[in-house]
């Protein structure tokens, strides 16, 4: 696991090597145990810092070929390297290391291209290729690991956090309205944009070649999501059983490291299954690691605590306070490099900074709700249907507009009247469109318009994946989460809080098999009735507490409505001043300051809003100032 840099330039530059270790030193966290770098006639370097998981002694990068023409710089885990390495090695391939990054490097040498389609794991990494005078650049399939990239007629930067490339290219802070819209409306930024609009993210499952001669870039992908089966699972037994098959294989895998792991364990479904198989496979006492909080409403440390007991784990809960949360707020919040919204980055950096005091790598249950159908809002096309079948046009027509204006007033996620109101909204219209509306937690686009000085449309339909015109919802659901929320919102909360605090996490349930395998299950293997992620509870419940998912759990919510009435509400006020928010000039103020005066009188909660706004101020604030 590390971070890697590169720069490539048409014209000779003296200050390349100086660039090159500026562009490193902003990642220090990501790699703290090792640096390296390359430069190749004063146009193009590459870089790398390191986190040292395997092979501590020989992993050092750049890492070359044995005719130096072709070297790699590589941030990630490579989870079937062994297996890979024993086939290049019938093919010829004497290895140096141990470390997967050199099996990647001869995988390349053997297989160009071809060769992503046979790796299991995450990773951003970059090869030069002196032979073919080009880079090959490529991330993985779900974009677990970032990757950022400029380019113009001259140069051609990368680099793992946007931090680097803003480190050596100041000139670049130019906010892109569009994307500052689309971070207002989701609470983050997708690939392939940025906050800035000459900056952007590759996608996940493709990959760029880049011409060190005259820059031109060829994208392409090799993998999606949206592939139809070729047949569909009909047995539930034995669907079940090749699922716990795939399910132990992927865990184990991901157990493969010359360091200290555990799990984080919040007590929900998937992080309990990952923590159960984990412990299965592994034979011994694993570490767990959780997140208890103060106030009981949000505390759920007492399932993590069941699950842990049962499995027979080491069990570490770590009690979020406000006071250690406030100590380190601005450097959590300005970690992401652009605005980033989503305030359960505070406790995933807690649970990350004690975990780290422990071990060196930690399995997490992501993706579990992405791969087998485990959110609400997946429920919301039958309810939606039902809604419109039932409640008279004229019904429809009135809550509608009930629900746009202020007479609404709850927007606590827990609520009945919440989940009601998203019904509401994500009716209407096709079910791509309903579910984009569903996954919109930042501000709708009537509220854009008073909030915004100049709005701009916000077209969602571009992240909608390509399908077949029989797709049925809840396939083109999930896939929409993939691609947007998955990689834009959870995977980028993860990667940034967790390398904060140099440690390396990996997610079972992003094993690209496991997708693959979910594509072939029919839609009441996933749901039935109310019963989410269905299959994979049935086939783990032999593992954990009997009635274990019987139970409900909210999710890893922190409590910023009260905060902002009480303990934040000062540096809310000050950072959201009319001061501060005219030094950009793109809000209008009177609308701020109904959304604060709602909030902190108890007679709204607008916290997902002013989160929202809170964090794009603090982080517009240090953008003009360094």
């Amino acid at each position: 696991m590390c971070g890697i840099n590169g720069i490539l330039t048409l014209i000779p530059n003296p200050g390349i090597t100086a660039d090159i270790r500026l562009m490193n030193n902003q990642i220090i966290h990501r790699g703290p145990d090792d640096e390296g770098y390359e430069l190749y006639e004063d146009r193009l370097a590459m870089g790398m810092r390191r986190l040292s998981i395997i092979d501590l002694e020989h992993g050092h990068q750049p890492l070359f070929n044995e005719s130096r023409d072709i070297s790699i710089v590589y941030n990630g885990e490579l989870y079937n390297f062994r297996e890979l390495r024993a086939q290049l090695q019938l093919e010829g391939h004497t290895f140096h290391t141990s470390s997967d990054t050199e099996v990647v490097l001869r995988m390349y040498e053997t297989w160009g291209a071809e060769m992503l389609s046979m790796l299991n794991g995450m990773f951003a990494f970059s090869i030069h290729d002196a032979r073919k005078g080009e880079l090959f650049i490529a991330r993985d399939r779900f974009g677990e690991k970032p990757l950022y990239y400029f380019n113009d007629d001259s140069r051609f930067i990368w680099a793992s956090e946007l931090k680097s490339i803003i480190a050596v290219h100041p000139e670049l802070k130019q906010i892109s309205p569009d994307s500052l819209s689309l971070y207002l409306t989701l609470t983050y930024i997708p690939a392939p944009y940025t906050i800035y609009k000459d900056v952007k993210k590759l996608e996940p499952g493709k990959y760029l070649k880049v011409s060190t001669k005259d820059l031109t870039i060829k994208t392409e992908s090799y993998w999606t999501t949206n592939i139809e089966p070729a047949e569909q699972l009909k047995d539930y037994s034995v669907t079940k059983k090749e699922l716990r098959n795939l399910l132990f294989d992927s865990v184990e895998k991901r157990m493969v490291a010359d360091v200290p792991l555990g799990v984080f364990l919040s007590g929900g479904v998937d992080s309990s299954i990952v923590a159960a198989v984990m412990s299965a496979v592994s034979g011994k006492k694993i570490n767990t690691f959780s997140v208890g909080f103060e106030n009981k409403r949000y505390d759920e440390s007492e399932r993590a605590e069941l699950a842990a007991s049962h499995i027979g784990s080491v069990h570490h809960t770590a009690v979020l306070n406000y006071a250690e949360i406030l100590d380190e707020l601005d450097q959590i919040v300005l970690n992401y490099d652009e605005p980033y919204g989503d305030s359960s980055c505070l406790p995933t950096w807690f649970v990350s900074k004690h975990a780290a005091k422990q071990v060196k790598v930690a399995l997490t249950g992501d993706g579990g709700d992405e791969v087998f159908g485990g959110y609400t809002k997946y429920l919301l096309h039958t309810y939606g249907k039902m809604y419109q079948d039932l409640a008279p046009a004229f019904l429809q027509k009135a809550l509608g507009k009930v629900v746009k204006s202020s007479l609404w007033k709850s927007s606590d996620t827990r609520s009945l009247s919440s989940k009601l109101k998203k019904m509401i909204e994500a009716t209407g219209n096709d079910t791509a469109t309903n579910h984009l509306n569903a996954v919109s937690l930042g501000f709708k686009p009537h509220e854009l318009e008073l909030l915004l000085k100049k709005p701009l449309p916000t077209d969602l339909s571009r992240f909608i994946p390509v399908h077949t015109a029989n797709t049925d919802p809840l396939k083109l659901a999930r896939d929409i989460d993939i691609k947007l929320s998955l990689e834009g919102d959870l995977l980028v909360k993860v990667d940034r809080a967790s390398m904060l605090c140099s440690l390396e996490c990996r997610a079972p349930f992003l094993d690209h098999r496991l997708a693959e395998f979910t594509n072939r299950i029919p839609d009441q293997f996933l749901i039935k009735g109310n019963n989410k992620k269905r299959i994979l509870k049935d086939t783990f419940e032999d593992l954990l507490p009997a009635g274990f998912f019987n139970s409900p759990k909210s999710g890893f919510e922190v409590p910023v409505s009260h905060w902002f009435r009480n303990e934040l509400k000062t540096d809310l006020l000050h950072t959201l001043s009319d001061e501060n928010c005219s030094e950009h000039g793109f809000f209008n103020y009177a609308y701020i300051t109904s959304l604060l005066t709602e909030h902190i009188d108890g007679n709204i909660d607008h916290s997902y809003k002013l989160w929202s706004l809170y964090c794009f101020q603090k982080w517009h604030t240090s953008n003009i100032t360094h």
